[in-house]
């Protein structure tokens, strides 16, 4: 499943879940319900403003959700531990966002990567750089032994 599919699925469950505490309390009662004239013209006499509430502001997209799309390639919380991708976890934050630009404007060439880069912004990005600088590398990898990554032993 492509990183931009995931992505959409996240923001469908979170726009079902606003549309759900919209809702009416009875459905059924405002589906069938006679219009009634008066409260029509009242209803359009108040001013916009009056009448319309601001949605719910949507929590952001954790680091950590936006790296489960990361996983099929790049292991379970950026964990690898043959390296046939590069492994994500320990990665410094400065190094994962710096890449990820690169993809995102076609500096580093890349098949996938430069169109998943393109559909996350720089916020997205450091997140995700926080929650896989946290992670520690899979044991025996060689990312496991590379000094320059957190949670690693020289």
């Amino acid at each position: 499943m492509s990183t931009r599919l995931v992505l959409v699925a996240l923001a469908a469950v979170g726009a079902a879940a606003w549309l759900a505490a919209a809702a009416p309390a009875h459905p059924q009662a405002a589906a069938t319900a006679v219009p009634n004239p008066a409260t029509n013209a009242a209803a359009a006499a108040a001013p916009a403003a009056a009448s319309a509430k601001a949605p719910p502001a949507l929590p952001p997209v954790t680091g950590e959700a936006l790296a489960h799309t990361c996983a099929g390639c790049h292991g379970t919380q950026g964990r690898l531990a043959d390296e046939a991708f590069v492994p994500l976890a320990g990665m410094p934050a400065a190094s994962f966002v710096q890449t990820m630009q690169d993809f995102r404007s076609g500096r580093r060439p890349a098949t996938l990567m430069g169109h998943i880069a393109r559909g996350l912004s720089d916020a997205e990005f450091q997140s995700m750089a926080a929650y896989f600088e946290r992670q520690v590398p899979a044991p025996g990898s060689a990312a496991a032994l590379d000094p320059l990554r957190a949670g690693t032993k020289p």
